[in-house]
């Protein structure tokens, strides 16, 4: 099953993007019908929910889901036309508290080609850590490893918090985070674009007060290639529930900002408890 993973994929990106488009044409209205009252109905509905559905579709959403996939699986695969391809922006946001030696809590959301934020961060430490889940495909899970491997990026399970935490300090790392999906966390109930959601930032909020910082930051895709911008900088012990409500504000900008490209089809997206 892992060789034919990595064959499908390598036909993919071996298409052009005509036929690129015209597989999307085919697979978008039976996955349509399959899903509609699933995943594709989850999206037409938060989108009417937020009012985001004035300015983007569930088509749109999911046309960019594919697309972004494709890009992130080039970056994984070191395509040079996609490496050459990605700028960044603020970066002295994150290296300034690295340089002091502080760790930090690098923290984004499922938006854009987002497999290429973790790896990134290696630019900028050799001790990455990235929690993950497994898949419940074996052969899946081994060839998303396989492909996603990096030097200095650790992935670790979800049962090791308390280990990984004590290394992450250790080595003044960073500790990189996706906070707006989690299959078995308990969240912090916000408001992400007026409506009652939740993020996961329990892990994030236990970093500050246990002296680390947290860095936002994101990737979206222009004309010229995808960015990477770091956001914003919250130092040590700042005020838990401020830094909740600013975290929501941000996330809720980058969102109404680029609608097509967030992962819509979440099934705990805008769920509270």
């Amino acid at each position: 099953m892992t060789v034919l993973y990595k064959i499908i994929v390598k036909l993919l990106l071996a298409m052009p993007p005509f036929l690129q488009n015209a597989v999307f044409n085919v697979v978008y209205p039976i996955y349509k019908v399959l899903h509609i009252h699933r995943a594709w109905g989850r999206v037409r509905n938060h989108l009417a929910r937020t009012g985001m559905d004035k300015r983007t579709s569930p088509r749109a959403v999911f046309k960019r889901l594919f697309e972004n996939y494709l890009d992130s699986l080039r970056y994984l695969m070191r395509y040079p036309k996609t490496l050459q391809s990605i700028r960044f922006e603020n970066e002295e946001i994150i290296q300034k508290p690295l340089a002091e030696g502080m760790p930090i809590i690098a923290m984004s959301i499922h938006q854009g080609a987002f497999e290429m934020l973790h790896r990134i961060l290696t630019k900028y430490s050799s001790h990455v850590y990235l929690f993950t889940h497994s898949f419940k495909n074996k052969a899946l899970t081994e060839f998303l490893r396989n492909v996603r491997k990096t030097d200095g990026l650790e992935e670790r399970d979800t049962d090791t918090v308390a280990h990984t935490l004590r290394e992450f300090f250790k080595n003044k790392g960073i500790l990189a985070m996706l906070v707006d999906q989690a299959t078995e966390a308990r969240g912090n109930e916000v408001q992400i674009l007026g409506v009652p959601s939740t993020l996961f930032l329990r892990l994030p909020l236990q970093v500050l007060r246990m002296g680390g910082g947290i860095v936002t930051f994101r990737t979206f895709k222009t004309n010229k290639g995808h960015t990477i911008r770091f956001e914003h900088f919250y130092p040590p012990r700042s005020d838990e529930a401020q830094t909740e409500k600013s975290i929501a504000n941000e996330i809720s900008l980058w969102i109404s900002e680029h609608p097509s490209d967030w992962t819509w089809n979440y099934h705990r997206n805008f769920t509270t408890g």
